[in-house]
């Protein structure tokens, strides 16, 4: 029977899943298969992938488990039809693979590797594609450059996929007698991953910020504009996520930083609203931040991780996991005054405070999140309000100045 968690607001839970003893996990994605509904899951370690059917929420089943090499983890995934797609990084040791993972999973039971994109360095890290064009937009170390860069794959043939072009921050390029400008024992300036809209771009770049591309040629991205509130707000800005279409009139990206530390150690990671309006010169006009009481008690990650993907973004709300504070619902209806009206803190029981690190949302609704550390999978649904920008000022119910009472993972 399902049940609304100590710790929740506006969610009830209806399943959750240790995954088969592999309760870690870094990015979670569902798809649909005629009647049936399967989650892929990425795992930090000690497991590749898992692929499960949800269908039912309250009982889900393991299809099957790939592993992933030595020294390397495979903690992304995304699904096109009977493809996936797994990220290849450094884990640990002398020795890993990197790269990108193609696999035919036309057999949910027996996922068949269909082809290996070998990047270098560390790897391939997060990733997006485009189904429909068959091309991957990656962020990966390459031969010669300096950290992570944006590199686009066309997967079409996935016994072949190839290169189709690549982009870096100037100053990257160091084989190519490039210098960074920026003090690189201080700062990294690397490619977290893209976010693609159209012809649009929208990359998390670290410590340098967001910043957007034009791939009308796909083959030579141009860049944009740039905005970087470091190290004013501390750098690790991690994803950029556009909204399809304007709201109170005016375009809108909305960032999130990444909680790397405890937040006595790591000072204030926020979500940021950011007006794109006009895209050359992007302003940041609001943040939403969870407060905590006690923060100096926290030993754990408490702050801004991944929003679910949605470029739509359905009633105009924002599935934010937020390591130590679970998974947080925030309303952007008014994007200048951005309100939480859900979220959800599980208990745990090996683990000091709960890690969500990743969450997505199906066609029917339902929420999923993954934890990074050992609870694993939780399916959710929301029941909370949806406000609408007419009704936003009144029916706000998040106060910036009352701190949540979450600083352990056994919440009232």
């Amino acid at each position: 029977m399902s049940t609304t968690v100590p710790g929740s607001k506006n969610i009830r839970l209806l399943g959750n899943f240790d995954l088969n003893g592999f309760g870690n996990g870094g990015q979670v994605t569902v798809a649909r298969r005629g009647s049936d509904y399967y989650a892929f899951i990425g795992h930090m370690q000690g497991m590749g992938t898992s692929i499960v059917n949800v269908t039912d929420p309250k009982k889900p089943k393991m299809i099957s488990q790939i592993t992933a090499p030595e020294n390397t983890h495979s903690h992304k995934v995304r699904v096109c039809g009977e493809v996936m797609l797994i990220n290849n990084e450094r884990l640990s040791g002398k020795t890993w693979e990197a790269g990108l993972r193609i696999f035919d999973i036309s057999n949910l039971a027996k996922p068949i590797e269909s082809s290996f994109f070998q990047t270098s360095g560390k790897g391939v890290h997060r990733f997006w594609v485009d189904c429909d064009k068959r091309l991957a937009y990656i962020s990966t170390e390459m031969e010669g450059y300096l950290n992570a860069i944006f590199v686009v794959v066309d997967f079409s043939n996935t016994r072949k996929p190839r290169e189709v072009s690549k982009w870096w921050l100037p100053g990257q390029w160091t084989e190519g007698g490039e210098k960074p400008s920026w003090d690189t024992s201080k700062h990294s300036y690397r490619h977290h991953h893209p976010i693609v809209l159209g012809n649009r771009a929208y990359l998390g770049y670290w410590d340098a910020g967001f910043i957007i591309l034009d791939i009308s040629d796909i083959k030579k991205p141009r860049f944009v504009s740039k905005c970087d509130y470091s190290p004013a707000y501390g750098g690790v800005f991690h994803t950029a996520l556009p909204v399809d279409r304007p709201i109170l009139g005016r375009r809108w990206m909305i960032g999130f930083q990444e909680s790397i530390a405890p937040p006595r150690k790591e000072g204030k990671k926020l979500m940021w609203v950011i007006d794109i309006t006009a895209e050359e010169n992007p302003v940041s006009v609001a943040t939403f931040d969870v407060p905590v009481e006690n923060p100096d008690k926290i030993d754990e990650m408490f702050g801004p991780h991944q929003p679910f993907e949605d470029v739509h973004l359905k009633d105009n709300l924002v599935y934010a996991s937020w390591f130590g504070g679970g998974l947080r619902i925030i309303d952007v209806s008014n994007p200048y005054q951005p309100v939480e009206v859900g979220h959800f803190l599980p208990k745990c029981d090996s683990q000091k405070m709960v890690q969500t690190n990743d969450v997505f949302v199906d066609d029917r609704g339902l929420i999923y999140t993954i934890d990074r550390l050992e609870r694993g999978l939780d399916i959710l649904e929301f029941t909370g309000p949806r406000l609408t920008s007419a009704r936003a000022h009144s029916s706000c119910s998040y106060s910036p100045t009352a701190p949540a009472s979450i600083a352990s993972c056994t919440s009232p």
